[in-house]
């Protein structure tokens, strides 16, 4: 492993999604994004004794300056918003992450994909996702 608070390959996901966002290909700002948050995760859950001010307070950082904006934009339309996940539970599925490979921690890779499957299958109806969103002043597309 890699020493620092967080894998170079999830903060790279993490920039390289602002830079997306920032160039107008968000959905797949959010794909790339998705997948910085599994290696993070995946991360997180395979070092958990890590000091609180290293990589979970990096990990919460980037998700509200770089991932908040990101979800509020895919939160927008419903078919988007999947299409970002559906991408990132496919590159993680299909790749590993040298830091952390799946030989080593199969079944943290395991579970945090099983949280986008979850995730994917809490998103609701498109009618529900513009009402929610309608109520809290966010905008639809």
């Amino acid at each position: 492993m890699k020493p620092g608070p967080i894998t170079p390959t999830a903060w790279d996901d993490y920039s390289r999604a602002a830079e997306l966002f920032n160039e107008g290909q968000r959905v797949r700002a959010g794909c790339v994004m998705y997948r910085g948050q599994f290696r993070a995760r995946v991360m997180l859950l395979a070092d958990p004794n890590q000091s609180p001010d290293g990589g979970p307070a990096l990990f919460a950082s980037l998700n509200e300056t770089v991932a908040k904006p990101i979800n509020q934009w895919l939160g927008g339309d419903r078919d988007d918003w999947i299409a970002a996940l559906k991408c990132a539970r496919a590159w993680a599925a299909q790749n590993d992450d040298p830091d952390y490979p799946r030989r080593r921690h199969g079944a943290i890779h395991a579970d945090v994909l099983a949280g986008l499957d979850e995730l994917i299958a809490a998103i609701p109806s498109k009618s529900e996702l513009r009402a929610q969103r309608r109520a809290a002043g966010l905008p639809n597309r």
